[in-house]
């Protein structure tokens, strides 16, 4: 929007808005610090693609509060400096965070533990490699490289950097196939998990490792945060077994109405939107009259 000859008074508008994303965005970062505090910290695979997320995170947090400065942002746009920028937030505050997730959730999803020295090449590799593809872009953007152009001429002098940016994208590739394979040895030969392989202090780490369908036969009764944490384990409450809904298709068949009334409104078919309206209704009320499991 700076780039668009708005004028001064709308400019100043969206600095400030630029400016202002860093105060959530800054709360949410000491919010995930502190989860840290006071914990029993172990650099499993898993902490160290969370760690990895946050100071990936910061760095794009921190290229992109820079784009709050109107001439600044000027001489930034459509330049390989953007591209640097949402990287770090998107690779490095969104594939690392994901990778984490994976790799602490998959005992309970699986049951099986996916190893911790794979899960070491693969945290290093792609660590490595995000750093190495992404970092030199914003060197080659304030030297004036534009986005989205397939060739660029040998005098300009961005080869070496390009090229590092490419020797670290294939390092990415590496590290991915690293947890392909992970993936898959897990699944034959993994180490079996338990309900609770992290020591974890909530409910889900006190039922099996993969979890039924139905998680608990009754309520449990909690008396406090860290339920499996210096506690016996907390009786059941009261009362008869909870009803739980079965595996079903028929959210898969509600959600198929709104594709089909969305291209009924691109086409400007009145009939086919009532057949998409139609395919949504009934896969709701069959969804919600199906019998429930005990």
């Amino acid at each position: 929007m700076f780039s668009v000859g708005l004028g001064p008074i709308a400019d100043s508008f969206f600095a400030a808005a630029t400016m202002l994303i860093a105060i959530p965005t800054g709360v949410k970062i000491f919010n995930w610090i502190a989860t840290l505090w006071g914990g029993h910290i172990r650099f499993a695979t898993a902490m160290k693609f969370a760690i990895a997320f946050i100071s990936m995170f910061i760095i794009g947090g921190l290229s992109g509060v820079t784009h709050a400065s109107p001439p600044t942002d000027l001489q930034q746009t459509d330049t390989y400096y953007v591209v640097a920028h949402f990287h770090y937030v998107l690779f490095g505050g969104t594939v690392l965070g994901l990778f984490a997730g994976m790799y602490y959730w998959m005992p309970k999803i699986t049951g099986r533990l996916l190893s911790e020295k794979l899960g070491s090449w693969h945290f290093w590799l792609t660590f490595i490699g995000m750093n190495l593809t992404f970092f030199p872009m914003h060197l080659i953007g304030m030297l004036g490289m534009p986005r989205r152009i397939y060739t660029y001429g040998p005098e300009l002098g961005l080869s070496t950097m390009n090229l590092v940016s490419s020797i670290g994208a294939f390092t990415i590739g590496l590290g991915t196939l690293v947890f392909v394979f992970n993936l898959w040895r897990t699944r034959r030969h993994g180490e079996a998990a338990g309900p609770n392989p992290w020591g974890g202090a909530t409910l889900e780490w006190s039922i099996p490792s993969p979890p039924p369908v139905h998680n608990f036969d009754v309520i449990p009764t909690v008396t406090s945060r860290l339920p499996l944490w210096g506690e016996a384990p907390a009786p059941a409450r009261s009362g008869g077994p909870v009803h739980v809904p079965p595996g079903s298709w028929w959210p898969l068949v509600a959600a198929a109405g709104l594709p089909i009334m969305a291209s009924a409104v691109v086409a400007k078919l009145l009939v086919l939107a009532f057949v998409g309206a139609a395919v949504l209704v009934i896969g709701i009320y069959r969804w919600a009259y199906e019998p429930f499991e005990v």
